[in-house]
């Protein structure tokens, strides 16, 4: 902890540790332990100023971060991490001005996401008394999102994007959190898998988030004007994730919303950011991720709900998906 010479303190906040010991669980107050991932490592510090609560989970070449804060008093944070990273960022529940240097700020508003490029410098997040902050970010090295790149060649065009050296955004525009990314936080935020299930549910979240983020890159600026059926598409997504065992063709979700066909798979992914046919194969392999977790339903069972031919058709689209084979999964729960 640092202190002012008028006495407003300073906080050091880690958004990255690489490998450090987690502390026990143990310590935190029951009403956090309902907050914290059965896979997760925590670090929670509290004293009379606030309190912080950071879980992390390590997925291959990311780290999944999701951070608490509870202000007591006016203080100031400081984000830090050791190693330049970037960090796709995901803000909720606050409006914040983030001092990055002496002569250059930036304002995280709330419901928007950035990819940021971290160099290893303090800098100064003020808060105010009663204030909450709750942002979720996903770090990678700069090298290793250019090793992803070349095997996802829909982040090659964020992996194009140059690191100028000092901290701040990489995108030029502002970035939603969108229903599908909300989605896919909330999928997140609530995953009770541990060991290697979680890691692999977790670790295409982060990916499709990624894949989201990047979609959004090449739209915007985005003008409301250019959005369409708002309301009916936000309908249909919802019927979406409600019903991932029906089989949906185009056509039938033009007919049941009343979206002319031709147009349907445009607004959609003009709205949010993901092709039609990518959040239907999404919402479709998480729910069998879910009943593979169900040990008396045979993979058979499995594969008719789903709606494909037989289990090894279905595996063959989940190990392309997951990048592991359903059996494997299955005896990893």
């Amino acid at each position: 902890m640092l202190t002012h010479p008028m006495g407003k303190t300073e906080k050091l906040f880690y958004v990255e540790k690489g490998k450090t010991a987690y502390d026990d669980i143990s310590r935190l107050p029951e009403e956090y332990l309902q907050l914290v991932l059965p896979y997760a490592g925590v670090y929670f510090e509290q004293d009379a100023e606030c309190d912080i609560i950071s879980q992390t989970i390590s997925l291959r070449q990311f780290s999944f971060w999701i951070q608490e804060v509870y202000a007591h008093e006016d203080l100031t944070l400081c984000p830090f991490t050791p190693v330049p990273i970037w960090a796709l960022h995901f803000m909720f529940d606050a409006c914040l001005q983030v001092q990055l240097y002496e002569n250059k700020s930036f304002v995280l508003q709330e419901r928007e996401c950035n990819l940021f490029s971290l160099e290893s410098d303090i800098h100064k997040v003020p808060l105010v008394k009663g204030q909450k902050l709750l942002s979720c970010h996903i770090n990678i090295l700069p090298k290793k999102f250019q090793e992803l790149a070349r095997k996802y060649p829909s982040l090659r065009n964020l992996a194009k994007m140059k690191s100028p050296g000092v901290s701040g955004p990489l995108n030029k525009y502002p970035y939603h959190i969108n229903q599908v990314c909300n989605f896919i936080l909330r999928k997140m935020l609530t995953c009770r898998h541990i060991n290697f299930s979680a890691e692999c549910f977790l670790f295409r979240c982060c990916l499709d988030l990624f894949f989201n983020f990047a979609q959004q890159d090449k739209q915007l600026p985005l003008e409301s004007k250019h959005v369409l059926y708002t309301n009916e598409l936000n309908q249909l997504l919802n019927f979406v994730i409600d019903n991932p065992h029906q089989p949906c063709s185009t056509k039938q979700l033009a007919l049941l919303f009343e979206i002319p066909e031709e147009e349907l798979a445009p607004a959609f992914l003009l709205q949010f950011s993901t092709s039609l046919k990518d959040f239907i194969l999404m919402v479709k392999m998480m729910m069998i991720f879910e009943l593979l977790t169900e040990k008396g339903t045979s993979l058979t069972e499995i594969a008719s709900v789903a709606g494909f031919r037989n289990w090894e058709f279905m595996n063959t689209a989940f190990n392309k998906f997951y990048e592991c084979e359903l059996e494997e999964l299955r005896r990893a729960m």
